[in-house]
């Protein structure tokens, strides 16, 4: 029974491994943006802030519904107050002298009360709506921005964990090759037909790059946890991506550059709108000059006895009712609405030096972002070919050294040469991926096709 036992979990702990790796979910790029267009802290507060903006069109349209209210008050008056009256007043006879103390009011009073107020005209109340729904059309495109915001977090960082991926990939086929050599060049020095010092040198290389892979592996870990911070995901759970750096496609139609316009930028409709709010709450200061009418009515029942149950007696409650108007007439305030109004101008004319500002610098940058790709892309080409050449020049070393024509140094200094133009070379690949998501960006194109 025991060795059964022994058995299963011998088994168990085989096929944990196996179990962790299936747990690990895979994502492409699309897949990762919906997850953190779902998931980002930042896009779910902006999603709150849709939902609040909603709310506030609502509460400010209320204002201008019927204001009803209902209420019912009792009262027991244990000590009624009592007021001295002049007993000629009692008594009808002028000449009769003193007072009497008499209490007036009942000791059980009840009442009950509905009331109704509508407002007919307050300039304020119309211009506060078309606010409250201005607010609302300028919170969905702060949505949007937070959105693109994390396309643009998102995309790069999956970009970053690819390309440090690939360094990975490419410095353990170089230590498999360098490993190769290691050994024939050992061999050859135990047949006597190398230097100690050729092996030596093979050695530090190998000792360097196993360093070098410790510390990519790292960067790995590192920009998996900034691409799930970006996502929102929890940086304890594990992600494996399915991107692939060769399906990158740089090209642009000149129909797209030619087609650049400020008004597909999220920054330009935002600042927009503020403009407009400024401009509302600049006639909204205004009409508060502007007498405000409101009409109400009431109606009412009321009691009063020194018997308790009189008050459930429908028989003594006695009724009122009454309407009226009030109208609010502005006449001096100090000149507060004025300084007011001056304040919200200033910072109407703030909101236009802020957009024209703002315009230069997206110009600038879809200008920059232009000239970036293209710069990059030139450097990616030029780093490209002096990758195949340095691998080339490395072969061709290795092949020489083989037939006893090239020195071991040669072959070290040109496996080093080859390394390093594979890593300028995913460097200039990233700076390109870089300038790229920039230009998508500056055109408008980092946008979330749900909206």
């Amino acid at each position: 029974m025991k060795s059964r036992i022994n058995k299963y979990t011998l088994m168990l702990a085989l096929l944990l491994p196996a179990i962790a790796v299936k747990a690990q979910t895979e994502y492409s790029l699309n897949k990762a943006l919906e997850y953190a267009l779902i998931n980002n802290e930042n896009v779910k507060n902006a999603q709150l802030s849709t939902l609040d903006a909603e709310a506030q069109v609502f509460e400010t349209r209320a204002d201008g519904l019927p204001q009803i209210t209902a209420g019912f008050n009792y009262t027991n008056n244990l000590f009624i107050a009592k007021s001295p009256i002049p007993n000629s007043f009692i008594t009808g006879d002028p000449n009769a002298e003193g007072v009497t103390l008499v209490g007036f009011g009942a000791q059980h009073v009840g009442n009950l009360n509905v009331g109704l107020e509508q407002m007919l005209w307050d300039g304020s109340f119309f211009i506060g709506l078309q606010a409250a729904k201005v607010l609302r059309e300028k919170v969905i495109v702060d949505k949007a921005k937070a959105e693109v915001d994390v396309i643009e977090q998102v995309t790069k960082a999956y970009y970053l964990v690819l390309v440090n991926q690939t360094r990975v990939d490419l410095i353990n086929a170089n230590l498999l090759t360098l490993n190769t050599t290691l050994d024939e060049t050992r061999t050859l020095y135990e047949n006597g037909f190398a230097e100690r010092i050729d092996v030596s040198r093979l050695q530090v290389q190998t000792n360097n790059l196993l360093a070098e892979r410790s510390g990519v592996e790292q960067s790995v870990k590192a920009s998996k946890d900034l691409l799930k911070l970006s996502m929102g995901m929890p940086v304890t759970e594990e992600i494996t991506l399915t991107g692939e750096l060769e399906a990158l496609d740089f090209k642009y139609d000149l129909s797209e550059l030619d087609g650049f316009a400020l008004s597909n930028r999220l920054e330009v409709q935002q600042l927009n709108f503020l403009k407009e709010l400024a401009g509302l709450q600049i006639k909204n200061t205004t009409s508060q000059y502007i007498p405000k009418v409101t009409f109400n009515a009431g109606w009412g029942r009321n009691t009063g006895s020194n018997d308790f149950s009189d008050l459930t007696n429908g028989k003594k409650w006695f009724s009122n009712s009454q309407i009226g108007l009030n109208v609010s007439i502005p006449i001096f305030d100090g000149l507060r609405k004025k300084y007011t109004i001056q304040r919200n101008k200033i910072e109407l004319e703030t909101l236009n030096n802020q957009y024209s500002l703002l315009t230069n610098s997206l110009s600038q940058e879809f200008e920059n972002a232009k000239r970036n790709l293209e710069v990059s892309l030139e450097q990616l080409e030029v780093q490209e070919s002096n990758m195949e050449l340095a691998q080339e020049v490395s072969s061709i070393t290795k092949e020489k050294y083989k037939e006893g024509v090239g020195s071991n140094l040669e072959v070290t200094n040109a496996e080093k040469d080859y390394k390093e133009a594979e890593t300028n070379y995913l460097n200039a690949l990233y700076n390109a991926i870089i300038s790229k998501v920039d230009l998508d960006k500056a055109l408008g194109k980092l946008r979330n096709n749900d909206n």
